[in-house]
């Protein structure tokens, strides 16, 4: 996973880390509702940055206008995007030259920006001593250069996912700011590029699984706060940690919904309906075999190449709360 600092830091499994693990629905929807307090793992390398995607999903128009402009199935997205993904998998043969060309047609980040994005990730955590942050550059990397091409994008004729944010941002009573599209572009080009990327790594003909069967976000204290009894002091960094699967028997915190929906590894979310659409689209075309290349992941604690990663192998949350890195957690 390039862009989800979480799963390549549970990857890495580093008792070094001091990670302070928060749990389940309950306690991570809490922290979902105050970002103030929990600031995104990002600003560690970009205190610049403006609010995460996190941050935004609190307000309602924000998360209205994603549904308008983000398909909820694979049939939905075929309606959409079929054709020019299907055009843009009858071009490429390869991972490396696929996966930035169709998510740069798609979504509007043009192919030559993510290129340098991922050309950027090769070596900018070399540079970066600690590893939390270290693991938050390549998302660090994405916005900046995202928030960009947002400045410059023109809504007049919607025709990618990027235009129709601008063109519909102004549909509530109060417009959604360039500031706030940038976020929600920098977590959809991440959640589209990390899924669809795991998805066609697979060996072709490979059975379903491989998915993760927890996800998690990385937040940085910014105040000292008291959750479940447990007091976690201001500059901590705590690893929020849920169910891949949303729960079909109790209600979910609408940004902690959202949130889920817009992470890599979720089931049905926003990066799942992407590679779905993707991988169909490369089975239609017969070469499906011929596909190959891969991308770089940030170098990781304890792994000289970087390369294990959340979704390539199972993580159980009940092993990982009662191992010896994971520091007392909060549930």
């Amino acid at each position: 996973m390039l862009f989800d600092p979480a799963a390549n830091l549970i990857g890495a499994e580093d008792p070094q880390l001091g990670l302070r693990i928060i749990a389940g629905d309950v306690a991570v929807g809490q922290v979902c509702c105050d970002p103030g307090a929990f600031a995104d793992v990002t600003t560690l390398v970009r205190p610049d940055a403006g609010a995460p995607a996190a941050a935004l999903l609190l307000d309602p128009r924000v998360r209205a206008l994603l549904r308008v402009v983000w398909p909820s199935t694979v049939p939905h997205a075929r309606l959409v995007w079929g054709s020019r993904v299907a055009a843009q998998v009858g071009r490429h043969r390869h991972l490396d030259d696929l996966v930035p060309a169709v998510v740069g047609d798609v979504l509007g980040v043009p192919e030559p920006v993510l290129h340098r994005v991922v050309a950027q990730c090769r070596t900018a955590g070399r540079f970066e001593a600690d590893a939390v942050a270290r693991a938050a550059v390549p998302m660090a990397l994405l916005h900046a250069a995202t928030a960009e091409v947002v400045r410059t994008a023109d809504s007049g004729q919607p025709d990618t996912v990027l235009e129709e944010l601008l063109f519909w941002r102004g549909l509530g009573r109060e417009r959604v700011t360039l500031d706030e599209i940038a976020a929600l572009m920098t977590a959809l080009v991440a959640a589209a590029w990390d899924a669809t990327t795991a998805l066609l790594a697979r060996p072709a003909g490979a059975a379903g699984g491989g998915e993760p069967e927890v996800i998690g976000w990385l937040r940085v204290m910014r105040e000292t706060v008291v959750l479940g009894g447990a007091q976690l002091p201001a500059g901590s960094r705590c690893l929020l940690v849920v169910d891949a699967l949303e729960p079909a028997d109790r209600p979910v915190r609408p940004a902690l919904h959202a949130l889920r929906w817009l992470a890599p590894g979720a089931p049905g979310g926003a990066g799942a309906t992407f590679a779905g659409l993707v991988a169909e689209a490369v089975r239609a075309s017969g070469h499906e075999k011929d596909l190959r290349g891969g991308f770089p992941s940030p170098a990781l604690p304890g792994s000289g190449s970087g390369d294990r990663r959340l979704a390539s192998r199972p993580f159980s949350l009940s092993a990982q709360l009662s191992s010896s890195w994971a520091l007392p957690h909060v549930s």
